[in-house]
């Protein structure tokens, strides 16, 4: 990477949510190497000094703009206006390569499942269907959707690539990119040293890692938590519109005593290495899951829900359990299971740090960022 020149495209500067702290992790890994790495973005957030420090320079798209640094890959990490992408596709042409950290391309409502009852779509994007589907939200939601996917897709379906997981490998084929420009490059991550999970007896340390919305499931934990039979205490981790819910809803359930909130925080391995576990009750299926794959790198099992690329980073019996979306009765069964087992957890976890040893080594992700630019430049 020695005295390559990288720009990351984003929208958010700061930490807004996992695709901010992808890129922040991943910036400095390439500055280590070597290469230079500058952000875009248009909204500052949370965090956004430290944010800063990941970077080289920090532009806005006016900014931009007006600079004439020629880069050996520029980096889309959010769709941008329609207008934005063409100017941005004039001036990097095949080195401009895409990032799909969610489904916001083929799903005008982004988050890729039916308003009602929040039933997982798994169909390629079609102008009249998923316009119907749009319409079906609450009409507040009518203002977030986007309106130009039919000419994202067309003009995005021949660049580049890089997807986490499989799982969305196999979404942007199915929407029409051509497979040998689709690029499964994992995340950055290494094993995390933390202490021994708790002795038997003690209440089991359970951790929701997130933004605390809907898609995420946050709302589904509190109904499997009143579902253990075990001594349990919660931590809840994250900050979104759904936290004052969330609380009434620990009130109502007499369970309120036994969960702490708490807001983002800079850094998340502290929460990591504190629990006994990680739950993942996400109901939207998720492209990739860090927060899950972070809680392996600590060396903590997981219990998640099956859905989207879970898989990529979770073995079944493995370094944790997946259970059937929604399935909150069997998520419960799970986290009996490991608060009556230690063993069991430092297995499990043990597992989880070698899996991500084995497969999310900075020095591959290097390499295939190396290839990568390779193919861009050709």
């Amino acid at each position: 990477m020695n005295g390559r020149k990288i720009l990351f495209l984003g929208y958010f500067t700061g930490f807004a949510g996992g695709i901010e702290r992808y890129c922040h992790r991943t910036a400095l890994l390439l500055r280590k190497a070597g290469a230079q790495v500058d952000w875009c973005g248009e909204v500052p957030a949370r965090g956004e000094e430290l944010f800063r420090s990941g970077f080289d320079r920090v532009f806005t798209p006016k900014e931009l703009a007006d600079s004439g640094t020629v880069y050996d890959l520029a980096a889309l990490h959010k769709l941008p206006s329609f207008a934005q992408l063409e100017a941005w596709r004039a001036r990097f042409g095949e080195r401009l390569i895409f990032w799909a950290h969610d489904h916001d391309l083929y799903c005008p409502r982004r988050h890729y499942y039916i308003p009602f009852g929040r039933i997982n779509c798994r169909r390629a994007y079609s102008p009249f269907r998923c316009a119907v589907c749009a319409g079906l939200s609450a009409p507040r939601h009518w203002k977030r959707l986007r309106t130009d996917h039919a000419a994202m897709l067309r003009e995005m379906a021949g660049h580049h690539a890089v997807v986490l997981s499989d799982f969305m490998r196999d979404n942007l084929i199915r929407n029409g990119f051509a497979a040998e420009r689709v690029h499964r490059i994992g995340p950055v991550l290494e094993p995390v040293a933390g202490p021994a999970p708790s002795s038997p007896g003690g209440p089991l340390k359970i951790l929701f890692l997130g933004q605390l919305i809907r898609g995420k499931g946050a709302d589904l934990l509190p109904d499997a938590l009143c579902r253990l039979a075990s001594p349990w205490e919660a931590r809840i981790v994250g900050d979104g519109p759904d936290r004052p819910m969330l609380e009434a809803m620990a009130r109502r359930r007499g369970i309120a005593s036994k969960i702490e909130f708490v807001s983002w925080l800079t850094d998340p391995v502290a929460a990591l290495t504190a629990c006994d576990v990680l739950t993942f009750p996400s109901r939207w299926q998720e492209p990739f899951g860090l927060s899950g794959a972070e809680a392996a790198a600590c060396g903590k099992p997981v219990v998640a829900f099956d859905v989207g690329g879970v898989r990529e980073w979770l073995e079944d019996g493995v370094n944790g359990f997946l259970v059937p979306e929604k399935d909150t009765a069997a998520m419960a069964v799970k986290l009996d299971q490991l608060a009556g087992d230690p063993a069991l957890r430092t297995r499990l976890g043990e597992a989880g740090r070698v899996l991500v040893g084995e497969r999310f080594a900075p020095r591959r992700f290097l390499d295939h960022i190396g290839r990568l630019i390779a193919k861009a430049s050709s």
